[in-house]
């Protein structure tokens, strides 16, 4: 069994929707960074979470990514005018 625990992940974008996150997670993942969704939902609560915590979920990349894909999430967001 692989040993990941020097692996250092941090959050690079918190998600409002499920669709902003499989968008982003995409942009990332053409690029060459793998990325991990990780979502705030809780099955059967609709969306409770989002409600709770102002976001749907996140999208989480390594450490050595952050700055690559920062640069990338900010280019994507700022041509959508957000």
């Amino acid at each position: 069994m692989k040993d990941y625990s020097d692996i250092k992940l941090v959050s690079v974008y918190k998600a409002p929707d499920e669709f902003m996150a499989q968008t982003i997670e995409s942009l990332l993942t053409l690029n060459g960074i793998k990325t991990i969704l990780k979502s705030y939902q809780v099955p059967l609560y609709d969306s409770i979470m989002t409600f709770i915590k102002g976001d749907w979920g996140e999208l989480l990349v390594k450490e050595e990514d952050q700055t690559k894909a920062s640069e990338l999430i900010k280019g994507f967001l700022s041509e959508k005018g957000e």
